[in-house]
């Protein structure tokens, strides 16, 4: 069995005992499996610094002068810079466009949700016409 399936099966246990473990016990496994994450990602780290700064040594040694620096970079042959349009007011298919609510937009929605609330009322009886 390899280290992964190991892995696999630790966190498995882990995952189920969370149910079934006290709050304390689920929470004592949880950091401990943050602090096996943490321990982890930080000896990644130090291999990928260290596999990138396995060149450094060289780079100490190399020291471009001035007049190096002012050496301006060549194109590749085979990549061509795209072309500049030729003006520069081109149309978009998306129109820019803004709007805001006025006052006057907020009391008309205002009149309209009181007229359709009016609408929606129950008739009143009117008082009594005439006796019989």
């Amino acid at each position: 069995m390899d280290y992964k399936n190991e892995m696999r099966k630790l966190i498995d246990i882990v995952k189920q005992q969370s149910f079934e473990a006290t709050l304390a016990d689920t929470m004592d496994d949880l950091l401990t499996l943050t602090t096996a994450t943490k321990d982890l990602s930080d000896r990644i780290n130090t291999r990928v610094a260290k596999s990138l700064n396995a060149n450094d040594n060289d780079a100490i040694k190399y020291k471009p002068n001035a007049k190096s620096k002012a050496k301006r970079v060549k194109n590749f042959p085979s990549i061509t810079p795209p072309p500049t349009p030729k003006s520069k007011n081109l149309p978009t298919s998306n129109a820019v466009s803004s709007t805001s609510t006025s006052a006057n937009d907020i009391q008309n929605v205002r009149n309209d949700f009181m007229a359709k609330q009016q609408a929606s009322q129950p008739i009143k009886p009117q008082g009594s016409v005439g006796t019989l």
